[in-house]
């Protein structure tokens, strides 16, 4: 049986392909593929793949954010060999990739249990299309493949693999050492594999329902196993030091795992959080101070009532500000202050224009000083003796003759663009505020016709049932006259 776990290159802080090479430098290493006998490469060659992948990005322009993606497939220890693995990476390449991706793929077996490696260029040679991983492709598409292809060779694909699991549930009260040892090692090994250090190697094996036991030696227990069990028993390679130098020796630290369960996270004054779930334990704990009164739920809170008082207090503050600031005491004063505000805001996009021009006759140098900004410190790993920042070391030496043809220091001229800078922020923060107090103004100039007309409305309403009463009473007078002549 053949288990797949797709991950992700991620750009370097200093050079976004410098997890991509080494990533490649790792998984064609000759002491884990044979001296390259089982290393490949489509659509590019083995030797230049870096820099083939490289090249694609820059013709198309897509040289930042996610650089490529790494296929581990791991096979279970003793099930096949590594020409018949070679021949199942292969072909799972060309039926997935060969069309649209440069990828090299390799076999290492420098370890217990058999795997492969394949890495290729997120970005597609053909079109120019960055490689989408969905949620769900995994599922659907990658795992599939692989067992449509192991299936072909003759091995056990995952399905039927988690048929034996079921199976084996029913044997769970007799605790086989064989059945359980061989289970948890691969498992194990399956989390060595993916895991970028130790920590993250517990978190994956608590993720496959193993509850981890820590004294002198670490002990692990399945979710339906009754007994803990001993790492160090299962062999010579399963030692806590051994399977922390059997990690580290990967060297994938750059990785990041596309489905990897992500915890929820809160936004806070300090930034983003984890949220942590209490354990039971915890909860516990919190019963018990809530039984002796010690905590109490909080109360329901009442603002919603209050809102919309909030709000037009809101409003009311910032006119009266206004009002006080602009000095206005009747509508003149109101009209005067809404032609003031507008010529403000007139001749201070005139001085950002002006500021804009002058900001643009130094774009050569404001650029030199992005630059040297951004990659000073790949050059600084270049003149170590490190050849991938060769590129940015070149980049940077043409922006300091750009600085030095302008008789000017690099903190000169970063002083420059700040000055410039500082000076079209604050013309925007004006430009800002003068507009806020123009909406204000109208704000007060709705209002007022608000109330003139309701003024108005209230005054007609009013006379017409002063009207209105006059007739009554003249009719009623002309009524009662006729009962008395009548009389």
């Amino acid at each position: 049986m053949a288990i797949s776990k797709i991950l992700h290159i991620n750009p370097h802080m200093n050079s976004e392909t410098y997890h991509l090479k080494t990533g490649l430098n790792y998984i064609t290493k000759s002491e884990k593929t044979m001296n390259g006998l089982y290393v490949g490469a489509v659509n590019c060659m083995v030797e230049n793949a870096y820099e083939c992948m490289r090249t694609t990005k820059e013709i198309y322009g897509k040289t930042d954010k996610r650089q490529a993606y790494h296929l581990i497939i791991s096979f279970e220890e003793g099930e096949t060999n590594p020409e018949t693995a070679f021949e199942i990476i292969k072909e799972f390449v060309n039926r997935y990739l060969a069309d649209n991706y440069e990828a090299v793929y390799s076999v290492h077996n420098d370890t217990n249990h058999i795997h492969g490696h394949i890495i290729w260029n997120s970005v597609r040679f053909t079109d120019g299309y960055k490689y989408r991983y969905e949620k769900g492709d995994w599922e659907r598409q990658i795992q599939p493949l692989v067992d449509e292809i192991c299936e072909k060779y003759g091995l056990h694909t995952l399905e039927q693999n988690k048929a034996k699991d079921d199976e084996k549930e029913w044997d769970v009260s007799k605790n086989g050492p064989f059945v359980w040892n061989e289970q948890i090692k691969k498992d194990v090994d399956e989390c060595i594999i993916m895991a970028t250090d130790f920590d993250m190697f517990i978190q994956m094996m608590e993720e496959k329902d193993y509850t981890i036991k820590y004294g002198k030696y670490i002990s692990v227990k399945p979710k339906r196993m009754e007994r803990f069990r001993r790492l160090k028993t299962l062999g010579e390679n399963y030692s806590e030091e051994i399977i922390r130098k059997r990690i580290s020796q990967k060297s994938i630290a750059g990785y990041k795992s596309i489905d990897m369960p992500k915890g929820l996270r809160i936004k806070s004054y300090r930034g983003h959080i984890r949220k942590k779930r209490l354990t039971g334990l915890q909860k516990q704990y919190f019963a018990i101070l809530y039984k002796l009164k010690k905590i109490k739920k909080r109360s329901y809170s009442n603002n919603y009532k209050y809102k919309d008082d909030i709000k037009k207090l809101n409003i009311l503050q910032k006119q009266y500000l206004f009002l006080s600031n602009y000095d206005i005491e009747t509508m003149e004063d109101l009209e005067k202050a809404q032609e003031l505000i507008k010529a403000k805001i007139q001749t201070t996009n005139k001085a950002k224009k002006i500021l804009i021009e002058e900001n643009s006759k130094h774009k050569e140098i404001f650029k030199a000083v992005r630059t040297i900004k951004k990659e000073k410190q790949a050059a600084a790993f270049y003149k170590l003796g490190d050849k991938t920042f060769e590129k940015q070391n070149n980049l940077v030496e043409e922006a300091r003759k750009i600085l030095k043809c302008k008789e000017l220091t690099y903190k000169e001229a970063e002083k420059l663009e700040a000055y410039y800078q500082s000076l079209i922020d604050e013309c925007n923060r004006t430009i800002k505020k003068l507009k806020k107090d123009m909406r204000i103004s109208y704000g007060i100039l709705n209002d007022i016709r608000y109330r003139e007309q309701k003024e108005t409305l209230r005054h007609d309403v009013a006379k017409q049932e002063k009207i209105t009463s006059r007739h009554d009473v003249a009719k009623q007078e002309k009524i009662t006259s006729r009962h008395d002549v009548a009389k």
